[in-house]
This record gives structure tokens, sequence and C-alpha cells, in this order.
């Protein structure tokens, strides 16, 4: 069920000797059908909303989000921006207004899907409140595993939107058919964390390092 006011005043008592860093939400952003819809996309913008006026009375440092799984023709990837545009600056407006933070997490597959596009969003937005979560392994394609291919994907995140990251995502995992991501525990899929790692604690070692991509039965 939905917690009211008092409930996550009451939560907010009882967590305060734990840390909530990230709180995600599942927006339009992340559902493609909805995108044509105004009707829920009106409500997955309300629903965005409450998640960053929550977020403040929780304590989570941010709302983090997704962006829509790209499948549509190269051709429509600036209209599929622009629907993004417009949605973030929404949500971030209200992000202002509550003093809240918007998280916002590129991936290959998704209309976010480069740093320097990232990057340009964060331009467009212009907005304080808007941060990013860096998931090195969701910028890596199965053209770009080479270990040297991923330190340059995550030299250009730096560049393009270093100082906006707000928290990391690590995980590992090896592309199989078709080039579909499949999870594996750290150091048994194509990421080079030995060498990612010491340069993203360089950069920031202040920054939070969620572990993803870890399921039962993976722990042995």
């Amino acid at each position: 069920g939905a917690l009211m006011g008092d409930d996550m005043m009451e939560l907010n008592d009882e967590k305060s000797s734990l840390m909530l860093p990230i709180s995600q939400v599942e927006s339009c952003a992340a559902q493609p059908r909805k995108l044509f819809d105004p009707d829920a996309l009106a409500e997955a913008k309300a629903r965005f909303k409450r998640a960053l006026s929550a977020s403040v009375t929780l304590g989570a440092g941010c709302v983090g989000t997704e962006t829509t799984h790209f499948t549509f023709p190269e051709s429509e990837r600036e209209a599929a921006y622009a629907r993004l545009l417009d949605f973030t600056r929404e949500v971030c407006a209200h992000a202002e207004q509550v003093n809240a933070l918007v998280g916002i997490e590129p991936v290959a597959l998704h209309t976010l899907h480069t740093p320097e596009l990232t990057r340009r969003l964060i331009a467009d937005v212009n907005s304080p409140n808007l941060r990013v979560i860096l998931d090195t392994a969701n910028l890596v394609t199965p053209e770009s595993t080479a270990p040297e291919a991923q330190m340059e994907i995550l030299e250009r995140a730096l560049s393009c939107f270093g100082e906006r990251i707000c928290a990391l995502h690590v995980k590992d995992g090896v592309f199989g058919r078709e080039g579909k991501w499949e999870n594996r525990p750290l150091g048994q899929g194509v990421m080079d964390w030995p060498r990612l790692l010491p340069r993203l604690r360089a950069h920031n070692d202040a920054l939070c390092a969620l572990r993803e991509g870890v399921f039962p039965g993976m722990a042995k």
C-alpha cells in the first residue's frame, strides 16, 4: 500500500541511523508505451513528483530513473530526446521546489545513450537539482568490451558530467546471444573494475557505490 505522511515520518525516525542514498521510481521514461498516451504521461509525471516529495521526508539522496529503451529508427532519436527533455524539465522544476534531487542514468540502449547526450540534457534542463547515476556497465556495448574502450567511455562520462554524478552502480556480466546483457558475479564478466574503480575513486572517493545485478544463486 501507499505510505502516508505520518507513516513516512515514522519510517524516517526509525531509519535515522541508516543511509538511504537513492529511491528509484519507474517513470514513463522507462515505459515506452506510455510516451504517446497523454493521460499516462501526466500520471507518470505526477507519480515521479510524489516520489520526489517523499524522498525529502525519507531523507533519500535522490530519486533515480533510467530512460526509454530506444527501439525506434535512429531518425526518431531527436523526437525521443524532446519527450525526455519535456519530462525531465517538469520533474526537475518540482525537485527545485521541494529541495529534492533527480538522478538520471544513461544507458547505451536507451534514449539517453551516450555521455555527450547526457551533457546536452543537463545543459538544456539547466537545473541544479539534476544529477547523474553512473553505471559504466550500462554504457558498454558488445563492441566496446575491450579494457581500453571501457576506460575511454568512463573518461568521456567524467568529462561530460563528472561533477553531476550522485551515485555509482557497480555490476559485472557478459553479452550473450543477440548482444543481451547477462549478469555475473564481480570479476567473472567483461567489466574491467580493477582499472575502472581506481579511476572513479580518484575522481571522487566520496561517491556511494551501489552493487547491482546480484540474484539468488549467484553467491556460492
